[in-house]
């Protein structure tokens, strides 16, 4: 298990999500197909093994949620360029049965990131209010976990600094805190915005693009000069 993985799962998720991933999906995993096959029956008999813990497919697509909230999972699509990120809140409102998941940590080539040393990985520090994330790890973990806008405001970043630097027992990598970043960024605007001018890409609330946009009376203009001509 590669430290992408490791450091998703140190995440705040559940052991039964834990389990499902490291015990079920890794183990399952398809090379060939690049992707897990979800099996219901399989994943309640591992989970329920001692206890009945969980009993509907639901509670099972409840535990997919939070392994994607972390970037561990996605699920996988007919396009490739949707598979990664572009899961939506609602189909994890029912059974993914049958469905299948990519895992885009364990996909990841970690010799492919450029982490520029073992520094990344081995220097653990508390978070200072000087911190920012390295741009370049910045924006490739942002794609590894489907955060759909790769960049931060001061907002977003101080209410992160300001988070951490109140539990200053927590130490991370360099890496670490840029993957925690992420993570609270991809969090951060899967909840409705106040900002009325922000639109739902999937499962994430973005910014609108610059465009031009006609209201009824010119495009009534247009419709008659064209006519004309």
């Amino acid at each position: 298990m590669n430290s992408l993985e490791v450091a998703a799962l140190r995440e705040p998720i559940s052991n039964e999500a834990r389990v499902l991933y490291c015990i079920y999906l890794r183990p399952n995993f398809d090379y060939e197909a690049q992707s897990t096959t979800v099996n219901n029956k399989d994943i309640l008999s591992l989970l329920n093994a001692q206890r009945t813990c969980l009993s509907l497919g639901r509670e099972v697509s409840a535990l997919f949620k939070e392994l994607n909230d972390v970037g561990l999972i996605a699920l996988k699509r007919d396009n490739p360029q949707e598979t990664i990120g572009s899961s939506n809140n609602e189909e994890f409102s029912r059974s993914l049965n049958k469905r299948q998941v990519t895992l885009p940590l364990f996909q990841a080539d970690i010799s492919a990131l450029d982490l520029g040393d073992d520094s990344a990985h081995l220097q653990h520090h508390k978070i200072m209010v000087t911190w920012r994330p390295d741009e370049a790890l910045f924006k490739q973990i942002c794609q590894l976990v489907g955060v759909i806008e790769s960049y931060f405001d001061a907002d977003e970043l101080g209410e992160f600094i300001a988070y951490w630097l109140g539990r200053p027992e927590v130490q991370n990598t360099p890496y670490q805190w840029t993957q925690k970043f992420v993570l609270h960024l991809k969090q951060r605007r899967m909840r409705k915005p106040l900002q009325a001018d922000k639109s739902k890409v999937g499962h994430q609330w973005v910014a609108p693009t610059a465009s031009i946009e006609f209201d009824d009376n010119v495009k009534q203009l247009i419709k008659k000069y064209s006519e004309q001509s």
